[in-house]
């Protein structure tokens, strides 16, 4: 998955919901049907409310449900996100509003729901595939082009290859100093020590 994700590539287009003035003992036996603990109350296509698991089944427990209708026991409306937010947007509002979905809303009307689960696991995608990325790190100051993994490893086999490119080189093409990866310091040679290219000074160390 992209390391851009946005709300549109995670969210759920088909989601239930329910209007405020469908019986609340038919809205409790759809969360029962559906296995989900939270209905999106829906007025026309705004999302206008949202009736939780919870909530119903205190009604059901106090009795009189008969004649309730979700409007009755409804809780304010869920969060919402554009399409083209990105995920971060989504974790921000989950945490600041203290709930487990956000609505997606275009114009208005709501058109999809993402889930924190969702959002969790985009995320854990988004991390691995950046793991797997290579990440450059430029020095201008010093001419230096040192390449690792986003994670900070190294490849020991790859020590000596690292040594050279942490040198520069004159107009020939020949090196002419580096930048040690212990110290920082410049040095004008520069040998593979456990996957790093280090001066003489800690190479001795």
């Amino acid at each position: 998955m992209r390391i851009d994700t946005t709300v549109r590539d995670v969210m759920h287009r088909e989601f239930l919901g329910v209007s405020e003035s469908d019986p609340l003992a038919d809205a409790a036996a759809l969360l029962v049907e559906e296995g989900t603990d939270c209905l999106v109350v829906l007025r026309g296509g705004e999302a206008v409310g949202r009736l939780a698991a919870r909530d119903a089944l205190a009604a059901v427990l106090e009795g009189g449900v008969d004649d309730a209708t979700v409007g009755s026991v409804m809780r304010p409306p869920l969060p919402t996100v554009a399409p083209d937010d990105g995920l971060r947007a989504v974790e921000e509002r989950l945490v600041a509003e203290g709930v487990d979905r956000v609505v997606v809303a275009v114009d208005g009307e709501a058109v999809g729901v993402v889930t924190a689960r969702d959002s969790l696991a985009a995320g854990a995608t988004r991390e691995e595939d950046a793991a797997d990325e290579p990440a450059i790190d430029a020095d201008a100051r010093n001419g230096t082009r040192l390449e690792t993994t986003r994670s900070g490893t190294a490849d020991a086999a790859r020590g000596s290859d690292r040594a050279r490119t942490a040198s520069s080189t004159d107009a020939a093409g020949v090196p002419t100093q580096g930048v040690c990866e212990v110290c920082g310091a410049l040095a004008p040679e520069l040998a593979d020590a456990n996957g790093q290219a280090v001066c003489p000074n800690c190479r001795e160390v």
